[in-house]
């Protein structure tokens, strides 16, 4: 009997101090927001993103007639979520013809892919937790009046996001036919769309 107690107890102790595995609980993280610190490649090294993202690349090739595309070498903040995909391209206005010294307009597009939908939610909600330049939060499906941010417009799928930026400087509705195309390209059954003015209003459509 003693050697069948001293048995128990050890199991006991082991099982105690053993990490349970449950891979079909949703972590913390996962429900309360990643750290940041997660950051998928798209791939291996080396490797095309644009197979990954058909949609886009069809999007990228309808607008090269008009605009001008390079690489967007800037930041944003769904940069320090776990994406699967991520692709950053700058489309520029061209000069008018015989005015060099005519404005240029750019768009930058960020477009990510997601493993799922939780990661798609999770990276979204932790960027409106902080936006814009001065790190304000927006609250999801409420229209704020005043935010210091420049223009934008933001689609957001199942597990896709599209987020396109432009400057301050661009005149009213320069980019709406670009927008309209991105809308087409992508569909309406997006989870959310989001625009901001010019240091607000941020508006959900």
């Amino acid at each position: 009997m003693k050697i069948v107690t001293t048995l128990i107890m050890t199991l006991s102790l082991f099982a105690c101090g053993t990490k349970e595995q449950e891979p079909e609980l949703i972590s913390f993280e996962d429900l309360a927001g990643e750290t940041g610190t997660e950051q998928s490649a798209p791939a291996a090294t080396g490797a095309d993103p644009y197979k990954y993202a058909p949609e886009f690349l069809d999007f990228i090739k309808s607008q090269t007639s008009q605009l001008d595309t390079s690489q967007n070498l800037s930041p944003h903040p769904l940069d320090r979520f776990g994406y699967s995909t991520a692709i950053k391209l700058d489309f520029s206005s061209r000069l008018v013809s015989g005015n060099p010294e005519a404005a240029v307009s750019k768009a930058s597009v960020y477009y990510y892919t997601f493993t799922d939908s939780l990661k798609t939610k999770n990276a979204f909600y932790n960027w409106l937790d902080c936006f814009g330049s001065a790190c304000e939060p927006v609250q999801l499906n409420r229209k704020l009046d005043k935010i210091q941010a420049n223009p934008s417009f933001t689609l957001v799928y199942d597990t896709t996001i599209v987020a396109v930026e432009y400057a301050c400087s661009d005149p009213k509705n320069t980019w709406r036919s670009f927008q309209d195309s991105l809308l087409a390209r992508f569909g309406k059954t997006y989870k959310y769309r989001l625009e901001v003015k010019c240091n607000g209003p941020v508006e959900w459509k």
